[in-house]
């Protein structure tokens, strides 16, 4: 490992690049280097600008005709934009959303509302924190259509779909500790990422078990709204709003299996309230460094 003595000039730092590495990149006084911060705190110095800034996309469509949709999200898809937002006139039922789930294949990251289609298409291995919401997003989904119909295909489909993003984000985790790849997410925030992913994906497994319980649909529901909205903004004021609903939520006699499902689902949100809270303290924790 080469090294090189920090020099001063007034209240300026610098270093001296190396002669050999700036030859191997066509480094001369004219050039412009570029520098990035990665998710263990170090700076990187790199002869080219990596990323390429996409713009969104945001699109209107009166007209209803599935094959008009599926061909607009799939040229939408393709394009290079970083995200896109699809506005329809006419709401979506279930059925509608499956089957353009089904024709669509391979493309997981759209994600279906009844008046709008959306998705991330920059997402890679390198943002678990968007596939986590992504997930929560799915178990509202799950939790709207069980309110009318548990038993629709789409329950299951969702389900599907959640189970692949907890894998790909713990496959993002994995992958960035082993071989130190760059990213944006600090390498402690990815460990609390995985943990409520892993957590996430057993509360959506468990609730499409419970039936017709539209009471604790609902509570399930709202706890997932405010998870969405704390992983937005890691605020005290949101953890604690969050470990105060957890704590007032209904306190389960075990008598059969749905108080089961019941009383394990409302564990899993204390687990995810714990992990909030040691989040929230590792970020103060970080803060005063």
């Amino acid at each position: 490992m080469d090294s090189r003595k920090i020099q001063r000039s007034g209240n300026t730092y610098y270093l001296y690049l190396p002669a050999s590495w700036c030859r191997e990149h066509k480094i001369t006084t004219d050039s412009v280097v570029f520098l990035e911060k990665s998710s263990s705190g170090n700076l990187v110095v790199k002869p080219k600008k990596t990323k390429t800034s996409l713009t969104s996309l945001k699109l209107e469509l009166d007209d209803s005709n599935p094959e008009l949709i599926n061909k607009m999200i799939t040229a939408s898809y393709i394009n290079p934009v970083k995200e896109f937002h699809i506005d329809l006139k006419k709401p979506l039922s279930p059925d509608q959303i499956l089957d353009h789930k089904k024709l669509l294949g391979g493309l997981e990251l759209v994600e279906f509302e009844e008046k709008e289609i959306s998705c991330h298409t920059s997402i890679a291995l390198s943002d678990p924190d968007i596939l986590l919401q992504a997930m929560i997003r799915k178990i509202l989904s799950i939790a709207k259509l069980m309110k009318q119909d548990p038993k629709h295909e789409l329950v299951r489909k969702y389900e599907e779909e959640i189970d692949k993003s907890n894998m790909l984000i713990h496959k993002s985790i994995i992958t960035t500790l082993m071989y130190r790849r760059e990213s944006g997410i600090k390498h402690i925030n990815l460990f609390y990422i995985g943990m409520i992913s892993r957590i996430t994906e057993q509360i959506a497994d468990l609730l499409i078990t419970t039936g017709e319980d539209k009471h604790l649909i609902n509570k399930i529901e709202n706890m997932m709204e405010m998870l969405s909205a704390i992983l937005e903004k890691l605020t005290q004021d949101n953890v604690t709003e969050f470990v105060k609903a957890v704590d007032g939520l209904d306190k389960i006699e075990e008598t059969d299996l749905q108080t089961y499902k019941k009383k394990r689902l409302y564990a899993l949100l204390g687990h995810i309230a714990e992990i909030l809270c040691d989040w929230l303290i590792t970020e103060e924790v970080d803060k005063n460094k």
